[in-house]
């Protein structure tokens, strides 16, 4: 099979698993935030946003060591090598996390540590059942594995919120037990654990694991703080009810990174494939990058022009404020999902050393810029902080990519989408300002005329895949 045509089939069954889920849970946001108070939902999103944070340094990120060990696996013996090594050490991690936590509750008595550390097991397990079935190739399975996990989420979330009326302690309760639940229960029923052997353990090997992995932490563990700061320091200056307020503005660019993410699932697949198949891989990268470039600039301006409406539709309550920080956050989505493609490449050659250096240099930056910018400029600033620190990650690994494969640049391109930015945002603002509809038509115009023209490729290749 092409790459090209491996890559559509495989984003489309994960898309498939992941997008009525991801929908409907984002239809849900009328109810979140009319039962949830801001200053609620601003505390879930902070004990999530800790446990993300957690889960790498846990982990030690044995779920992408172990999906890419898995790619180059040709015999059952070398699958139950690499299965019971990386959950050896998974196994090391939560335990002596939980350890640790319990230590610390103990002499500190911080509130939520006990669902920090729910949220931390329940996330790396499944992470580590996602990598399996897609280091097997089984991407039906993975897909219906994370979609049961997210649609008993939303289930549980209109119990335990709507009904029962639990606040805080039901959301989070929700996400315990779906995702540790789903993946247990598929680890029986795929009988993942015929590949655990302790007779085939061997530290060598673990070693192999960690030197592919450990690279990868600061990475991820930089992509959180990136993340993390911003609400930190707004939690801590200006309250948790602006708190809530930008976590209700960032579900927008979440939707799209979402999106994102069917992609590049299978994008951390297909790269490393096409180093050992017949296919130019240049060319092949070349293309990709191409299309994804324009579809994903696409997806920005168009929600961003129709930002207006949608979100006065959603968005109940006291939350009408973030309306003006969602388009700044959709551009830095945008920056972190194309220096997500470089990481492809680069994990694809198992050079994964650049991959922390390129975000640990971006959340440094944003650290500085939100420290700076959000006492002075409110949630302005931490939209803007986040922007800034995106652009560089994405410049650092544009550049350093260039070792390993050459991407072209077309300038001319890079001006139309300069000028559709700028004509999107002044008419975005004035729109959202009072200038009226007319603003809001202008912006959803030069939306609809850039995707159209840009895309035209896009949607002859999928034509001629689905052929």
């Amino acid at each position: 099979m092409g790459e090209t045509r491996r890559l559509i089939k495989n984003t489309g069954i994960i898309a498939v698993g992941g997008m009525a889920t991801k929908l409907v849970q984002f239809l849900l946001l009328p109810l979140y935030t009319s039962v949830l108070s801001t200053a609620d939902y601003g505390t879930v999103d902070y004990i999530n946003t800790i446990a993300l944070f957690c889960v790498p340094a846990v982990s030690l990120l044995m779920d992408e060591a172990l999906f890419r060990f898995l790619i180059d696996c040709r015999t059952d013996e070398g699958r139950a090598k690499a299965v019971t090594a990386s959950c050896v050490v998974l196994l090391a991690g939560c335990v002596s996390f939980t350890v640790l936590a319990i230590l610390v509750w103990l002499l500190f008595k911080p509130e939520n540590a006990g669902w920090v550390v729910g949220l931390v097991v329940a996330g790396a397990l499944l992470q580590m059942a996602s990598a399996v079935l897609r280091g097997f190739g089984d991407t039906v399975g993975y897909s219906v594995m994370n979609f049961t996990a997210s649609a008993l989420t939303i289930l549980l979330n209109v119990l335990f919120i709507a009904i029962l009326r639990w606040g805080v302690v039901g959301m989070l309760s929700a996400t315990v037990i779906a995702q540790g639940g789903v993946a247990l229960v598929f680890m029986v029923m795929r009988k993942l654990w015929r590949y655990i052997d302790p007779s085939t353990f061997s530290i060598s090997y673990a070693r192999d694991l960690l030197r592919y992995s450990f690279p990868l932490i600061p990475n991820k563990v930089s992509w959180t703080i990136n993340n993390l700061l911003d609400r930190l320091i707004i939690m801590n200056t200006l309250g948790a009810s602006a708190a809530g307020v930008y976590a209700v503005s960032y579900k927008f660019p979440g939707v799209m990174d979402q999106v994102y993410g069917f992609f590049y699932q299978s994008w951390k697949e297909s790269s490393a494939r096409a180093l050992i198949s017949d296919e130019d891989e240049s060319a092949f990268y070349n293309s990709v990058y191409r299309a994804l470039r324009r579809f994903m600039m696409s997806v920005v301006l168009l929600m961003s022009a129709l930002m207006p409406v949608v979100y006065g539709v959603l968005i109940k309550g006291s939350f009408g404020e973030g309306l003006l920080y969602v388009p700044i956050l959709l551009l830095a989505t945008y920056f972190s999902n194309i220096s997500g493609f470089y990481g492809g490449i680069f994990t694809a050659h198992k050079e994964t050393g650049i991959m922390g250096t390129t975000t640990v240099v971006s959340a440094i930056l944003c650290a500085v810029l939100c420290i700076v910018m959000i006492p002075h400029f409110g949630l302005y600033g931490a939209s803007v902080a986040t922007l800034l620190a995106m652009v560089v990650v994405n410049e650092y690994r544009r550049i350093k990519v260039a070792k390993f494969t050459k991407l072209a640049e077309d300038r001319g391109e890079q001006a139309l989408i300069l000028a559709s930015v700028l004509g999107v945002f002044v008419f975005y603002y004035l729109s959202a300002y009072g200038a009226g509809i007319l603003s809001t038509i202008a912006c959803l115009a030069i939306a609809l005329a850039f995707s159209v023209y840009m895309n035209a490729d896009i949607l002859r290749k999928l034509l001629s895949a689905c052929k």
